[in-house]
């Protein structure tokens, strides 16, 4: 390519200077001025995302290449824990928020263990509590049926006289006894155990169902609920890092990747699904009415003092870099030239 002529070679060292660093902040100070109605065509704007859906979702390259990432990321899981790799300015965070003494909503959490998975959990619990209940129960019934018999016996065997015979009487009554009310809850203990478990737990699943709940928001349980999920938290930091990988292995990232990728697929093709983005940015757009993107940075406390100067630095910054690696190029060159000729 010819070299650009003498005032489009003026023209670009001039640019290529303050000059550039002072345009790129006009646009910056346009585009935060702008409405943020202005910015966003939400016709458009719904357009791009389901032409975008549709394009990642017509073959499976896409999915392909993320499966294909998804193995890269695995097989660069560094060794260690991860609290070894967790930052201090992260892991102090969320500790707080998870050691919070946080008292969920009853019904809520009702509604939550009203779950198939929930009440067999509980069913299991009852119903082992109570089988080792009966098996601890039967060798002392046992042992004392045998010990009921045996003083029976012996107070039997005593001399004839009027002392001994009440001893008699009464020691036919304890073997009575034994042989009776212990012999008989041992045998129902032996034939009848396990359909008697069975009918209390179907009764009572329900009410140790609502006791659990009642349990799980206990403002008096807070703290010891806020110290379990500090507990959940340490174990995982503090479990290998190859440990963890295995765990998410079992959830077949392979089938996760397919079943998100055939749910994007059918959202993409699915009748109406653009109008209903379209209406859902067209929302948010009237929620922020005539507020400019300026406003909304300064209703969050981005732009403020000498805050406001940092970050529109750190913005201008890439996009100067980038500015100049473009009108540096031939092609802009080029165009200049066209425009000056």
């Amino acid at each position: 390519m010819s070299a650009p002529l003498a005032p489009t070679a003026q023209l670009l060292a001039r640019l290529d200077g303050p000059a550039l660093d002072a345009l790129v902040d006009l646009v910056i100070d346009h585009v935060l001025e702008r409405p943020v109605s202005a910015l966003v065509d939400p016709a458009w704007l719904a357009a791009q995302i389901v032409a975008a859906l549709r394009a990642g979702t017509r073959d499976d390259r896409t999915e392909a290449w993320v499966r294909g990432q998804l193995r890269a990321v695995q097989q660069r899981v560094p060794p260690g824990r991860l609290g070894q790799h967790l930052p201090a300015e992260v892991a102090q965070p969320l500790r707080a928020v998870l050691g919070r003494k946080v008292i969920f909503d009853r019904a809520l959490v009702g509604r939550l263990l009203d779950h198939e998975a929930a009440r067999h959990l509980v069913t299991d619990l009852l119903s082992g509590a109570l089988h080792g209940f009966v098996d601890k129960l039967r060798p002392v019934a046992g042992v004392a049926s045998g010990v009921g018999g045996a003083l029976g016996g012996a107070l039997g065997a005593g001399r004839a006289s009027k002392g001994f015979d009440r001893l008699k009487l009464l020691g036919q009554g304890v073997k009575g006894l034994s042989e009776g009310v212990i012999g008989g809850i041992s045998q129902e203990l032996e034939q009848r155990a396990e359909g008697k478990v069975k009918d209390f737990v179907d009764g009572a699943l329900h009410a140790a169902m609502e006791q659990v709940a009642d349990h799980l928001c206990a403002p008096e349980n807070a703290a010891r609920y806020a110290a379990y999920r500090l507990h959940v938290l340490d174990t995982v930091l503090d479990s290998d890092n190859r440990v963890l990988v295995g765990e998410i292995d079992k959830l077949d990232p392979d089938h996760l990747v397919r079943t998100a990728a055939g749910v994007l697929r059918s959202l993409a093709r699915r009748p109406g699904f653009e109008a209903e983005l379209q209406r859902a940015v067209q929302a948010a757009l009237d929620e922020a009415g005539p507020r400019s993107l300026g406003d909304l940075l300064r209703e969050t406390g981005l732009e403020r003092g000498e805050d406001d100067g940092e970050w529109r630095r750190r913005l201008r910054a890439p996009l100067a870099a980038e500015a100049r690696v473009f009108i540096r190029g031939p092609a802009f060159a080029a165009w200049l030239d066209a425009l000056l000729a």
